[in-house]
């Protein structure tokens, strides 16, 4: 995505943040990844601050504010951007100062990025994983950074503690008077855990999101879940227990599995390490299109093809990533790079498309910076690498 593009999405984000007080995950997640650089926090604080938009009122209150932000629309509305619906022009004419503080911060941005883009490519030696801070949405939209200092989160709901990189939720402290979703946002670089108000352990691994009830209720137990999460369910058998996803289902009573959803893999999978599961597709869950696995099975679904594909698979080399390893069995350099990027942050290029196919097998600690697994590689494959960054951004070629 452009830099230009980019920065009139994130615009519109926080003014939709603004006048709605709430985004979707997927616009949450966007957000959050743009705000985990530290320049970008800088002038997101400058333009929420209600001090510098009423000072800005009186001159923006002359100008048409409805031509000024269908400039900015015709920019966001470009193939693949994200879409956010527009609001009624007496909305438009009564936050006026916002929308066009939000329209100079967009050409500040590009400015400053068209900028840093004349900047020369400048080669690197490695990338170290950067931690982000995940993101905690409460029930009643108030986002909380989950900074390691910040160990006890009050809510209406009750309290939550925040300890170790695990959110923990107090059956006890909720009495079953608690109602609404909170949603975790893990950006890239993190893994965070959560234990639910019923017992159940969640990984989020880096670049994911689940959205939980604050409190579980009825006969049902339902979580939604973008990207990678190892589950372990706490067994109720009056109360299955569902992960949804936008490719596939997951439903079981009480089990240990891994789903991965990301939708730049073109695949679902679920992986069962122990117990029993049931796998179907988000569109057609009938019992003719779901498959129950054993463990070490894997259902896979994928975007382009109907059912559900089951094989045989070792769960430890899928769930190795929540005890902070990259484990590859056997895997091909494009999927290879495309889980390492949701780490360390970087775009892939290969220079001859034969190279995405080449297989590999290894295991390499998280921790490490990238060029310990890249020089593995390398040694055992014919292949070269170059890392480059541009700014803030890293990009990773592989060379024949």
């Amino acid at each position: 995505m452009a830099a230009e593009k980019k920065e009139f999405i994130v615009a519109d984000l926080i003014r939709k943040e603004l006048l709605v007080g709430e985004l979707s995950i997927e616009e949450n997640a966007f957000l959050q990844e743009w705000l985990s650089v530290s320049e970008n926090q800088e002038y997101y604080q400058k333009v929420i601050n209600f001090e510098t938009l009423k000072s800005k009122e009186a001159f923006y209150s002359g100008i048409n504010t409805n031509i000024a932000f269908e400039k900015i629309r015709e920019k966001i509305n470009q193939k693949d951007t994200l879409v956010v619906p527009l609001f009624r022009y007496k909305q438009l004419l009564k936050y006026a100062a916002v929308f066009l503080v939000l329209a100079g911060l967009s050409a500040a941005f590009i400015f400053r990025n068209n900028k840093e883009n004349q900047k020369q490519e400048i080669v690197v030696s490695s990338i170290s994983p950067k931690y982000n801070n995940p993101t905690l949405v409460l029930a009643d939209g108030t986002v909380v950074s989950l900074e390691p200092k910040k160990e006890k989160i009050v809510s209406k709901n009750g309290v939550i503690s925040n300890v170790n990189k695990v959110l923990v939720y107090d059956a006890k402290d909720l009495q079953g008077t608690s109602t609404g979703e909170n949603t975790l946002i893990v950006p890239v670089g993190g893994i965070y855990a959560v234990n639910l108000s019923d017992g159940t352990k969640v990984w989020l691994n880096s670049k994911s999101s689940l959205r939980y009830p604050v409190e579980f209720s009825g006969n049902k137990r339902t979580v939604v879940l973008e990207g990678e999460a190892y589950f372990e369910v706490a067994k109720n058998p009056h109360s299955p227990f569902t992960v949804k996803t936008k490719s596939g289902n997951v439903t079981v009573l009480g089990t240990h599995f891994n789903i991965s959803s990301y939708i730049e893999d073109q695949v679902f999978a679920a992986t069962l390490a122990e117990g029993k599961v049931s796998v179907s597709e988000t569109a057609n869950a009938s019992d003719k299109n779901t498959v129950v696995l054993k463990p070490g099975q894997q259902g896979r679904i994928y975007h382009k093809k109907q059912g559900v594909e089951v094989a045989e698979v070792d769960p430890s080399v899928y769930t190795a990533w929540k005890d902070g390893k990259f484990y590859f069995e056997n895997e091909d350099l494009k999927s290879i790079l495309t889980k390492m990027s949701r780490w360390y942050n970087f775009n892939v290029k290969f220079e001859n498309k034969s190279l995405e196919q080449i297989k590999f097998t290894g295991i390499v600690l998280k921790e490490e910076p990238i060029d310990r697994l890249l020089d593995i590689i390398t040694k055992t494959s014919n292949i070269k690498y170059k890392i480059t960054q541009v700014n803030q951004t890293y990009e990773v070629t592989l060379i024949k």
